[in-house]
């Protein structure tokens, strides 16, 4: 983190850059990284800072919980790396599948104006970036690859691989979890269960920061901007191209001119960026001529079960470990496609939880794995955010398919349950996680935000790509 920090400190922020990309989210920092690697002068502009030091660390870090630096999840992440540094080192592809229209239960899911062949070479890139592990065939829905994954999958802890193999001597097909981790000979990752919705304190996490954001600054060709707010994106008078941002640092305001802006802004933030760029040409904001920005909120339909695995507190578990994705495409029987179903490790969750019930939410945490299921929540005209002048106002989530949240947790229970599992399920409605949209990808401005390429509609040199 230091040579971060010491490359950026209190640098003097230029006239004129190739490419400004605004936020350091997955999205954003990988774009920087991009560029500068193409040799092109770029400024990268974060809100917040470095995640602050931790002074109790002393000669062995430990890793974070996210509840030590926010009140609740919900709460903005105004960090370099932005919630990548907390999120879980799981890094999975789209089959091929997720770009067509597909059929659910409770309807359509849309079709992409790409497929999975145009984003194929780069996912091997992004996994040779972000040093994915993962198994050859991980899972019934993975797609298929032109190059193999740079690393071997994590080993399973010998207490997980025990309940992988009970699992999969009763056909449960159970696979391990492509994971970003600088895991190995000479790695710094130590498979600890301090990893999903913790700060690894070891850098052995290949979020945003470490994996995209610190080689960027390497290059030469990307300086780094915290504590630096944009404002909003300068466009030419005819609206028709972005020609810069404008900026607030430390109380002064200045323009910085640049051929390109990339928003990485996260959700909501993007969305708030494009709407505080109003102009005379795009009276209620950029990319939304047609009413689109903000719209089409989606995400997972999220529920826990808790299988009870040990009668004795459980070892330490690894994060992340594996996955039951048989039901993530449409059944040999027709059935509907449903969502996957994954391990999550030890998260503390019942520090999130009323002071009532948390003795024993910790008494199952452990004894019991914490598995998630996800279904897929569908966007929709009506779901995502409304604006109150240049504010972002009332968010509006999509709504929930109950009964395919019900029939795979069924089936997460089944699967366990065929093993000698028995398991505790929190039977409450699910939460929205994963959250994607807000500014659609499509070929029809009049429905979309972006185009193919992530450039929005009607700006040339704006792209979104978060």
């Amino acid at each position: 983190m230091d040579m971060g920090r010491d490359s950026t400190a209190e640098r003097p922020i230029g006239q004129r850059y190739d490419a400004v990309v605004v936020g350091t989210g997955l999205g954003g920092a990988s774009a920087a990284l991009r560029l500068g690697r193409a040799g092109l002068k770029v400024l990268v502009v974060e809100q917040g800072d470095f995640l602050p030091a931790d002074p109790a660390a002393g000669a062995d870090p430990r890793s974070r919980h996210i509840l030590d630096f926010v009140s609740d999840r919900s709460a903005p992440l105004n960090f370099v790396g932005g919630r990548s540094k907390f999120y879980g080192a799981t890094m999975y592809r789209l089959s091929e599948s997720d770009f067509c229209s597909v059929d659910h239960e409770a309807g359509v899911s849309g079709a992409w104006p790409i497929d999975y062949w145009d984003l194929e070479p780069f996912y091997g890139e992004a996994e040779q970036m972000y040093r994915v592990h993962g198994a050859p065939d991980d899972g019934p829905s993975a797609p298929p690859r032109s190059t193999p994954f740079p690393y071997p999958p994590v080993d399973y802890q010998p207490f997980v691989a025990r309940i992988v193999q009970r699992l999969r001597a009763r056909s449960v097909a159970a696979t391990p979890v492509p994971r970003a981790v600088d895991f190995g000979p000479g790695g710094a990752c130590v498979d600890c269960p301090s990893c999903d919705s913790y700060a690894c304190g070891r850098d052995a996490k290949l979020d945003a920061d470490i994996a995209a954001i610190r080689p960027a600054i390497a290059t030469g060709n990307v300086q780094l901007a915290v504590r630096t707010t944009c404002l909003r994106v300068v466009t030419d008078a005819a609206g028709a191209h972005a020609t810069g941002v404008h900026l607030e640092r430390q109380g002064e305001q200045f323009t910085v001119a640049a051929d390109a802006v990339v928003v990485g802004g996260g959700i909501p933030g993007s969305i708030a960026l494009m709407r505080r760029s109003r102009t005379n040409a795009h009276p209620e904001g950029l990319g939304n001529s047609t009413g689109q920005l903000g719209r089409y909120l989606g995400g997972h339909s999220t529920g826990m079960i808790f299988p009870l695995v040990s009668l004795r507190r459980l070892p330490e578990v690894q994060t992340k470990a594996f996955a039951i994705n048989r039901f993530c495409e449409r059944g040999a029987d027709a059935d509907p496609p449903l969502g996957v179903i994954q391990v999550a490790g030890q998260a503390p969750f019942w520090k999130e939880l009323s002071p009532a019930v948390r003795p024993f939410a910790k008494l199952v945490g452990e004894h019991c794995l914490t598995v998630f299921h996800m279904n897929e929540t569908f966007p929709t005209q009506a779901s995502g955010y409304d604006f109150n002048g240049d504010r972002v106002g009332q968010r509006i989530e999509p709504p929930h398919d109950m009964r395919a949240v019900r029939r795979l947790r069924g089936k997460a229970v089944q699967s366990f349950a065929r093993a000698g599992f028995i398991s505790i399920v929190r039977n409450r409605p699910p939460d929205l996680w994963h959250e994607v949209g807000t500014a659609r990808m499509g070929a029809d401005p009049s429905a979309a935000v972006v185009d193919a390429n992530c450039q929005v509609h009607g700006v040339g040199g704006l792209y979104v790509v978060d």
